[in-house]
């Protein structure tokens, strides 16, 4: 229900304007493509409370560990696989009692391959 309230919330502020979401989950062997956020927001658009103008799921290259690689780098004159090791086994330990670790690769600069689901909206009503 928080996560509910805070995307309406950051859609109010917002009114008007389209915002953009994406969520990526682990690929799992035997299981399809996540359906779990865009049922979600089905509900909100239900509700009235907003309007989807784009929803797709793929499979790319995780863009939150890239994010998280690019910060930890952001100081450094040239990374090296020691610091992809090092910042892998930093990543790795965030994620701490979380059901799936999404674990980068050993290869320097190899991402996780995970599902992303991108979503488009705007809210319909500003309260």
């Amino acid at each position: 229900m928080h996560i509910k309230l805070e995307i309406l919330k950051l859609a109010k502020q917002h009114f008007g304007e389209l915002l953009h979401l994406s969520f990526e989950t682990p690929i799992l062997k035997g299981e399809g493509a996540p359906s779990g956020s865009l049922q979600f927001f089905q509900e909100l658009v239900d509700l009235d409370l907003i309007e989807i103008h784009f929803k797709q799921v793929y499979i790319g290259t995780s863009g939150y560990q890239k994010d998280s690689w690019d910060e930890y780098c952001a100081d450094l004159n040239l990374s090296s696989l020691r610091t992809w090791d090092l910042w892998r086994q930093a990543f790795i330990a965030e994620q701490e009692g979380v059901t799936h670790v999404l674990a980068p690769g050993e290869r320097f600069g190899e991402f996780s391959e995970v599902w992303v689901e991108e979503l488009r909206f705007r809210a319909v009503k500003p309260s």
